[in-house]
């Protein structure tokens, strides 16, 4: 007796690296339990994906056991090491050809998110996917954002895939393929995010399960030496304040660039590098400015240390820490005295650099008050960060402003009474 679709055991797969598994993956795969009925969702990691870049790949002990760690104690949800056990790259096409294979009484369900719907077609025998099992797609908020609905784009790329690979089949039967969309998680993780966290010594809790936590902060998982090596030498040349006040603009400039959706590694990088100039006295940082071509202004000729180590410090960091970014370098060149038009990063180097937690300056609005504002609104901090300080600088010590420091007011007062009128 031949089975139908209505008889047959309903089993989700749940692929990826899992490169760690995290709680978006526990959500998507109950949200695929409850809306389609499924029976159990296998938690399948992937040996080595074809279409991904696997450098930051932990081995395949540390992701077993970080999978089976996390989906432990959710009735239906299963571990699966049948990808593991195969050879070379792993391609989805392969895997459920064999599993329909062996299981012709099953009905699968291959969970994927929104970006992976839309790079479905260039993987590997996509009409082979469809033909032995159903998608479901999950896309994340992020996915979604800036269009009208939560999943307009991503059904349009449905229907397209529909239309693309419906067929009659031999025995003159339709074949449609079957295209289930589920609720996005609430919650938006991913594991890049996961590893940037850890990469930038950032918290992880809320992002993966406690036991997963544990497991990569006992085996030192996802750690950057980079930033190790330069965290262990600025100690060094630092003195203990600095270096703190370094770490906590890294780590502020890190939350500031997810606010405004910026690359926080970048962000990070600039905070930790942007006083790696710091240290050299007034001598010295006149024979570093001279050294780079870098011509000081009257200002900084006063207290060149405080004033030029920011554009010292740029140099270094191409020439020490070898960063080939020019918006990292630019960020570092104008922390300490902005400058008009500012980019994304630069706002964030210049505002972390002033309103990180160990700063206590009286300003009005208070640097409370500031800090949260700087999570929506970067222009008007600057703005307030300036009137606070420009007015109180030209009284007491006009000669040594810069220049760019005044010029910099100016455009953000202006663009701040333009936004008003």
């Amino acid at each position: 007796m031949i089975c139908g679709v209505r008889d047959m055991e309903k089993i989700g797969i749940m692929g990826g690296t899992f490169n760690p598994i995290h709680l978006s993956h526990i959500m998507i795969a109950g949200q695929a339990m409850e809306h389609l009925g499924l029976d159990k969702v296998l938690f399948m990691p992937s040996k080595l994906p074809a279409h991904k870049d696997n450098d930051e790949l932990v081995s395949e002990t540390d992701r077993n056991t970080m999978v089976k760690a996390a989906i432990k104690g959710y009735p239906g949800f299963e571990f699966s090491d049948y990808e593991m056990k195969r050879d070379g790259f792993t391609y989805t096409a392969d895997t459920m050809e064999y599993l329909t294979h062996d299981n012709p009484d099953v009905r699968y369900y291959f969970i994927l998110g929104g970006d992976s719907l839309a790079q479905f077609e260039k993987w590997h025998r996509p009409d082979q996917i469809l033909e032995r099992c159903a998608l479901v797609c999950a896309p994340r908020v992020s996915d979604a954002v800036g269009l009208k609905g939560s999943n307009e784009e991503f059904i349009k790329i449905a229907k397209g895939l529909v239309k693309k690979f419906s067929r009659k089949k031999d025995d003159g039967t339709d074949f449609i393929p079957e295209i289930h969309f589920i609720p996005a998680p609430i919650v938006n993780i991913s594991s890049s995010d996961v590893r940037n966290h850890i990469k930038c010594g950032m918290s992880i809790t809320g992002m993966v399960c406690p036991e997963v936590n544990e497991y990569i902060r006992k085996n030192g998982l996802y750690t950057d030496a980079f930033f190790e090596s330069i965290k262990e030498y600025l100690q060094k040349i630092l003195k203990p304040k600095r270096y703190q006040h370094v770490l906590n603009v890294a780590e502020m400039a890190f939350k500031l660039a997810l606010c405004h959706g910026m690359d926080p590694v970048k962000a990070y990088t600039a905070g930790l590098l942007h006083d790696c100039a710091k240290h050299f006295t007034d001598e010295e940082i006149l024979k570093e400015a001279e050294k780079y071509g870098i011509v000081p202004e009257a200002a900084e000729l006063k207290t060149p240390a405080n004033l030029l180590h920011s554009k010292v410090g740029s140099f270094i960091a191409a020439e020490k820490y070898y960063i080939e970014e020019k918006e990292i370098l630019d960020a570092i060149y104008y922390h300490t005295t902005g400058r008009p038009d500012m980019t994304t990063l630069e706002k964030i180097i210049y505002v972390a650099d002033i309103l990180e937690p160990a700063r206590d300056m009286d300003y009005k609005p208070s640097l409370d008050i500031l800090r949260s504002m700087a999570t929506y609104d970067l222009d008007m901090v600057i703005y307030l960060v300036l009137e606070n300080m420009v007015p109180y600088l030209l009284e007491k010590c006009k000669d040594s402003i810069c220049t760019l420091t005044l010029d910099t007011y100016e455009y953000y007062k202006n663009l701040m009474a333009d936004k008003m009128n």
